[in-house]
């Protein structure tokens, strides 16, 4: 059994899943990796590239998706296109006050 296993170990761990090895010969992929290490066989060049292909694709895409998300989620300030004096009235204050007050905040801001 055993050196069917490390055969086809050789055989297929380059360019196949250690995923899709280890559900055939039912065990676990930590062992069918080892197994690997002790024929001292790696993956593949052209599946590595794969992979990383497919990887890059999928982060593209959460990255749209987080994007998407985000901009759902903007938040629309209370005085966004409001004047000054619109605010002003609002909060029952003189124009200057809201002035003088808008500027302190930017200072502290600094």
């Amino acid at each position: 059994m055993k050196i069917h296993v490390f055969a086809t170990i050789m055989a297929l761990y380059p360019f196949t899943k250690t995923e899709e090895i280890a559900e055939e010969f039912e065990m676990p992929v930590y062992k069918i990796r080892e197994m690997a290490r002790t024929c001292r066989v790696k993956k593949s060049d052209d599946y590595l590239y794969e992979v990383y292909l497919q990887n890059s694709r999928k982060a593209t895409e959460r990255n749209t998706v987080r994007r998407k998300r985000r901009e759902q989620r903007a938040i629309k300030l209370w005085n966004e296109g409001v004047s000054m004096g619109e605010i002003a009235r609002r909060l029952k204050l003189s124009k200057s006050t809201v002035y003088k007050y808008l500027l302190k905040s930017k200072k502290m801001k600094r």
